[in-house]
């Protein structure tokens, strides 16, 4: 039987020698609302959109000798803290995963002298992710699931105009330029550089089903779909 394992910052709990006690809950999102008294008694309910997701994993360890045990559970603090890829997977379900907000180290119970126990609570994005590689724009892009926040990476010279579901958009294009509609942002050599975009970022969210698109020639796109679902 193969162990299950969850993958983050780019490491297994295997690789630093954690045991997961049983399978985690995954809970679904709850939207949140704001209310609105009416008159008439009535009162009105308006989405403000889901709340984050608490997955709380039960880990255990054993160390070799008693006097490794500290040592052991650094090691397991430094992989669970670092700010390396904040992409959490489990083996069960590879081919998605959810975003990473904030991670909470419960105080290990140190069972005997070489065993430990802890919880680890991850806050994390309501929804999950599909884990997909940045391809080739083409004339269109098929979203089988939610709105989502792609990133768009242009290569070329020049005023770009993007045209997407008839919603049009220009760019200074030097060379390249990254347009992440997630964080709101555009970045030129790894500096921010929002004034190279004129437009919404909204317009550039990939609606579901069909999205078009049609641009000036001379320039490469390359798109990160950043899909998700509930």
């Amino acid at each position: 039987m193969h162990r299950y394992f969850i993958i983050f910052n780019n490491k297994t709990n295997l690789d630093v020698k954690t045991m997961i006690e049983t399978r985690p809950s995954k809970p679904a999102p709850e939207m949140e609302y704001e209310t609105v008294k009416v008159p008439g008694g009535r009162t009105l309910y308006i989405e403000k959109g889901y709340s984050d997701v608490e997955i709380p994993i039960e880990f255990n360890f054993i160390s070799k000798d008693a006097s490794e045990w500290d040592k052991d559970f650094r090691i397991i603090k430094k992989w669970l803290l670092s700010q390396i890829n904040n992409k959490l997977k489990f083996s069960d379900d590879l081919e998605v995963y959810y975003r990473v907000n904030s991670v909470v180290i419960d105080t290990p119970e140190r069972l005997i002298r070489k065993a430990g126990k802890f919880t680890v609570t991850f806050l994390c994005d309501p929804y999950v992710y599909i884990d997909e590689d940045e391809f080739k724009l083409d004339n269109y892009v098929y979203n089988d699931y939610l709105v989502s926040k792609p990133i768009y990476r242009v290569v070329g010279e020049g005023y770009l105009t993007l045209n997407i579901n008839n919603k049009v958009i220009k760019a200074n294009v030097g060379q390249e330029l990254i347009i992440d509609t997630d964080k709101g942002l555009c970045f030129k050599e790894g500096i921010i550089n929002n004034v190279a975009l004129e437009g919404k970022y909204e317009d550039l969210y990939l609606q579901e089903g069909y999205n078009n698109f049609s641009w000036t020639e001379g320039f490469e796109i390359y798109i990160t779909p950043n899909l998700r679902c509930l």
